[in-house]
């Protein structure tokens, strides 16, 4: 390395430091070659971006795993979000239309969104990026996704030991934003579970129902089943007196409904990929088969060998040398006119045709169909 490399790393190293939980978010560097930004602090989750060395990161907190950090999503990140949730206001910008809006993480090249990133509320701003958007499912199952700038509340995890953060980055006030509610790590929707004016034991009902739903949405998309989830939110509902816990309770279960549908028409989309699949390994197969019927039958040869001209003649015309291994020949080939035996001539051939004893040969004597070059 050279010595101004070296340098310059020692100085960066000596001006940072590991900075407490209280002067957060802050900035930091990555030290390592590359570093994978996940959306959970687990190495098996979906990383949709990758960092290199040297690029700046925006730390926010610390997760309660060892070893992660939780930061803003890089540059370059994107996110999706349904089309029919939200309604363009133009300049690239737009407002959530729908009661909440569901936000995914944007991996690049894949066929579908990546993981849960946070909730809109209704009337909370996007901005769209210059993207060709992503349609899944077909036909009622048919949903579009738009491509936007990831809101404040999606995060992204990184390994602790590929960051180092910078000692001189003065602690930041981060924008709190009413309409977005992030989603935790371990969960991917964090309704917040308390709802006012609800008796003891219908709050502790409430609090079960909203870890269920947590936990259901961990799971790929696919696997959102939430019927046991809506029961029990319906269950609540009808125990329910206070109004403004009802209308609290009701919210939720449009949120359910909205996560359940997603769910349906992710595994619609999943059941239509499978098919089609499995068809065109059915029609590849077919091809495999009518190739095969329709691709001459070859026969073997009869004989092979290094094929020269001779002096030999039968019935007044020269006939052709067949040398064997051991160079001495093995038979004599007719070759009937019209058959341009041209590129063989001093080759190793394999020969096809009619086979007879000659007498005055005093070996095989072949009738020669086909001969066909063997290098």
């Amino acid at each position: 390395m050279p010595t101004c490399r070296l340098l310059t790393l020692a100085a960066l190293l000596l001006g940072v430091s590991d900075l407490p939980a209280d002067e957060l978010p802050a900035r930091a560097v990555v030290v390592s070659s590359t570093l994978a930004a996940y959306v959970a602090p687990d190495s098996s989750a979906v990383a949709p971006e990758r960092l290199r060395g040297g690029d700046r990161v925006r730390v926010i907190g610390r997760d309660d795993r060892a070893g992660w950090l939780i930061i803003e999503p890089p540059a370059g990140a994107f996110s999706w979000v349904e089309k029919s949730s939200v309604q363009a206001q133009g300049s690239g910008s737009g407002r959530v239309s729908a009661a909440t809006a569901l936000i995914r993480a944007g991996v690049r090249k894949a066929l579908l969104p990546g993981p849960p990133g946070a909730v809109l509320d209704r009337g909370a701003s996007v901005t769209f990026l210059d993207k060709p958007p992503l349609v899944v499912g077909t036909g009622l199952a048919r949903v579009t996704w738009l491509a936007i700038a990831p809101t404040p509340g999606e995060v992204r995890y990184v390994r602790a030991d590929g960051v180092t953060m910078l000692k001189d980055d003065a602690p930041r006030a981060r924008e709190a934003t009413a309409a977005v509610r992030p989603l935790e790590a371990k969960a991917s929707y964090q309704p917040g579970d308390t709802i006012a004016g609800l008796a003891p034991d219908l709050s502790a009902e409430v609090e079960h129902a909203a870890a269920e739903h947590r936990a259901v949405l961990v799971r790929p998309v696919e696997q959102w089943h939430l019927d046991g989830v809506r029961m029990r939110y319906e269950s609540i509902l009808k125990r329910v007196t206070d109004p403004t816990a009802a209308a609290t309770l009701r919210a939720r279960l449009d949120r359910v409904a909205a996560h359940a549908e997603a769910g349906r028409a992710a595994l619609t989309f999943q059941t239509i990929l499978e098919r089609s699949r499995r068809r065109d390994g059915e029609v590849a197969v077919i091809h495999r088969r009518l190739a095969d019927l329709n691709r001459p039958q070859r026969r073997p040869f009869v004989a092979e060998g290094l094929v020269q001209p001779s002096s030999k003649q039968v019935d007044g015309h020269r006939v052709l040398a067949l040398i064997g291994p051991d160079g001495s020949p093995v038979a004599y080939l007719d070759v009937p006119p019209g058959l341009d035996v041209g590129p063989v001539i001093s080759r190793r051939a394999g020969v096809r045709g009619s086979v007879r004893y000659n007498e005055s040969l005093g070996t095989r004597l072949i009738a020669v169909r086909d001969l066909e070059p063997l290098e």
